[in-house]
């Protein structure tokens, strides 16, 4: 069995529990239907809008950024199309990657330069969502008076720098080093793409644009959503519900951590005061909300823009 097999099989196992416990509270509590019977659905169409947005902003982002770092000769609107249908590929683990990899081929995107754009996206989406973190956990801080979240504010600022120095130290070393197998020699033009990259305040201006709007609407995607579910929450325990919800999100156990999302929403939901099927129903019509917008916007492109792709 190699390591893709494994990590599926591990995924899989992962799911498989995630969904058990979450059946078996679900059916201990009996609450789904009273939770489901008293919604008006016409409230989630505002649900479905924001997450229009952030959709096309997580693309935008990727776009923008793939613009600015490779040779890539491609249009907005194909660009689209690939990303919309990589989306819904996502599901499977690294399906929709390869897709893009695939098709953006013939728009002049080698494959190394793909893997390092993405590579780049990935360590500054992490350097700037620790940021947002640290932001995230200072609110907190303020709103609970708990030191504890100062603390974790603190480390997520030396995290972020520190991540950003060990780039730097990496290439120096890498540089002055200078190894000659290949793979070393792989790794060394990755590194130097990365940071030459990074320092450029193009590239940093589109991050914070988009990461600040995408930040900032998945937030108000739980406020619209728990409105909706006409769950009595102050806007204190939202933003805890976001937080932990956007922490817990930026690692995925699973694809989408399907599974294992619900079950930690669904749990803090329970520790707060309110039942665990309440968590689940919550992280279940953000992540309906987010397949909607995609599918509305799949169809939208191809309806109104049905030249050949």
């Amino acid at each position: 069995m190699n390591k893709n097999n494994i990590y599926k099989s591990f995924q899989t196992i992962i799911i498989i529990i995630c969904l058990l416990l979450i059946f078996k509270i679900l059916f201990e509590e009996e609450e789904i239907k009273n939770i489901l019977i008293n919604l008006n659905f016409y409230k989630f169409l505002p649900c479905i809008l924001i997450s229009v947005f952030i959709t096309l902003f997580y693309s935008q982002l990727i776009f923008n950024i793939i613009l600015a770092t490779t040779k890539i000769k491609i249009s907005s609107r194909k660009w689209l199309y690939i990303f919309l249908n990589s989306q819904f590929l996502d599901t499977i683990p690294f399906a929709g990657f390869f897709y893009k990899a695939i098709r953006l081929k013939k728009y002049n995107l080698e494959y190394k330069y793909f893997l390092y754009s993405y590579l780049f996206i990935f360590t500054v989406w992490i350097i700037l969502y620790l940021f947002f973190f640290s932001i995230d956990s200072l609110l907190l801080f303020f709103f609970f008076e708990n030191n504890d979240y100062l603390l974790l504010s603190i480390i997520c600022i030396l995290l972020a720098t520190l991540t950003l120095f060990l780039i730097k130290l990496l290439n120096y070393i890498l540089i002055k080093l200078n190894f000659k197998k290949k793979i070393f020699i792989k790794l060394k033009l990755l590194i130097f793409f990365i940071k030459k990259n990074i320092l450029k305040k193009k590239t940093s201006k589109i991050f914070l644009k988009y990461g600040i709007m995408i930040h900032l609407f998945e937030f108000v995607l739980y406020v619209i959503v728990i409105d909706f579910l006409q769950l009595d929450l102050s806007i204190r325990t939202i933003f805890v519900i976001f937080f932990v919800n956007s922490v817990i999100d930026f690692f995925p156990l699973t694809p989408k951590n399907i599974g294992f999302s619900e079950l930690i929403t669904g749990g803090l939901l329970s520790f707060i005061g309110f039942n665990f099927t309440s968590g689940v129903i919550l992280k279940l019509f953000v992540r309906v909300s987010s397949l909607l917008s995609t599918t509305a916007l799949f169809f939208l492109n191809n309806i109104f823009f049905n030249d050949e792709i």
